[in-house]
Order: C-alpha cells, then structure tokens, then sequence
C-alpha cells in the first residue's frame, strides 16, 4: 500500500472521529462526555499521523541523492503540503504561533507546539513521542504536538556532515547548515543575529523561491505555525543546538526574505 493510500486512509478515520463528535453533540452524560473526549484523542492522532505519513511522502529525504538539483522537492508538493497543514490547523481552531523543542521532557524526538491562541507559548512540561495534543480539563485540545517538517532534513545533514548539533550552541547552526545553500541548492541565504534581546533569522529560499512565494501569498499563516521544510529545518536546529524551546514571536513574509524573531527561553 503506498504512503498516499495510508495518508488518505488516516484522514477518513479522523473524519469518521468528528463525525461521532457530532452526532453524540453537548452532553451532560459522563458516559457519553467520556467517549467524546475518546473520539476527540482518536481524531487528533489520526489527523496529526495523516500529516506525518504525506510528508513522508511529499519530502522524503532518501531521494536527496543529487543535491545540485533544486527539482527534488518541487513546488507543487511544498505547496500542497502547506495547505494541507493550514487546513488541518484551521479545523482544530489553533492560532497560535509555533514553539520548537528540543528532544527533552520525555521525547526522544524534537517537537513542534502550536497553542490554541497567540497569546500561550508554554509547551506541555512532560512530553512523550506519541502525544500529539495537549488535553485542558474540558477535553478540548488547546495545543498540538507533532514532528517538524524539516527534522528528517536536519538528521540528514547531521549524518553527511558528521557534526552532531546537541548542545553545540546557536553559532554552530549557520556554519554547519551551509548544504543547505551550497549543496542542496534549496536556498540562497540565511542568517541568526541578536537584535534588542530578541533573535532574527532571515531566511531566503533559491530553488525553492516560487514555492514560497505561492506558499506566503496563500497560506501566510504557515511559516509562523508550521512553517515549510527549509525554514522548518533552521527552526528545529536551533532548538537542537540550544537545548531550549525557540518561541516564533512574528514573523514578517511580506518580501523575499523572511524574517523570523524569535526568543528562545529555558523550557
């Protein structure tokens, strides 16, 4: 069975999911308050594992055998999957902007955070590589945790290069993700410096610059809630470095070179 069929076959299980939520509706039955909190876990990991499985097979890193060639991640598929992932994110009612962990707390695996509103960027304090949502008391789901899309990406360079980037520092991020420019060709150039307490990084896409330029004008919202591979992989390389959460504050899209402030915090 191909990853696509997976893919789809997952969405139609999150689909079934909300289509019990429905009919059970508002409830004062525990019973019945107990199955929808069930159904409600149900459908976030279908829906979170149905967008892993389609990265899986719009970006998978093993075809990156000619790094000279822009062409291995075409624009159609980034494109499609920031749709996908904006829709998924619009139907869950989560707004808030991105936070990317370190593989701590109880993950073996660096993470993704998007909190239901701007405002909260506090990621669950005990993690495990299977939750997908953060559960508040009323068996809503005010947070999503899932794989960033560019980690693949990053373990990718670590192997080639041979430079492990736990713990080494946000310095070392620039220095060893130069493949992405001058062996992937994804990008034209890239930059972390320290402004007014707050880090900026500047990101400009080469091969991949019509594909974000469709992704920023219709989905904008991507690159400060999940944002696109390349971007993606900076942001997830910089929680690895530091060991800490990389909070995505704003981020301005507006132009070509896209410019992420973030604050990195102890977590």
């Amino acid at each position: 069975m191909s990853i696509a069929v997976v893919g789809i076959a997952l969405l139609v299980l999150a689909y079934g999911s909300q289509s019990s939520i429905d009919k059970i509706g508002d409830t004062n039955d525990p019973l019945l308050q107990d199955r929808v909190s069930k159904l409600q876990d149900s459908r976030g990991l279908y829906l979170v594992s149905a967008i892993g499985t389609l990265f899986i097979g719009l970006f998978a890193i093993g075809i990156l055998v000619e790094p000279s060639n822009p062409s291995i991640v075409p624009k159609e598929q980034m494109v499609s999957t920031a749709r996908m992932t904006n829709d998924v994110l619009t139907g869950l009612s989560l707004r808030g902007n991105a936070t990317y962990l370190p593989a701590s707390h109880g993950a073996t695996r660096g993470r993704i955070f998007v909190p239901e509103t701007k405002n909260a960027t506090s990621p669950p304090v005990a993690l495990s590589d299977d939750l997908v949502l953060s559960p508040g008391k009323d068996g809503s789901a005010p947070g999503i945790l899932a794989e960033p899309l560019g980690l693949q990406l990053l373990d990718r360079i670590e192997k080639e290069t041979g430079v492990p980037l736990a713990g080494a520092g946000l310095e070392s991020v620039e220095g060893s993700l130069q493949i992405l420019k001058h062996g992937f060709g994804m990008m034209k150039d890239f930059h972390f410096k320290e402004r007014d307490g707050k880090t900026v990084l500047r990101v400009e896409y080469s091969g991949l610059l019509e594909a974000c330029k469709t992704v920023r004008k219709e989905r904008p919202d991507t690159c400060r809630q999940f944002a696109c591979i390349g971007c993606s992989c900076l942001l997830a390389a910089s929680a690895r470095a530091t060991g800490k959460m990389v909070i995505v504050e704003e981020v301005d899209n507006s132009k070509d070179s896209v410019v992420f402030t973030l604050s990195i915090k102890e977590w």
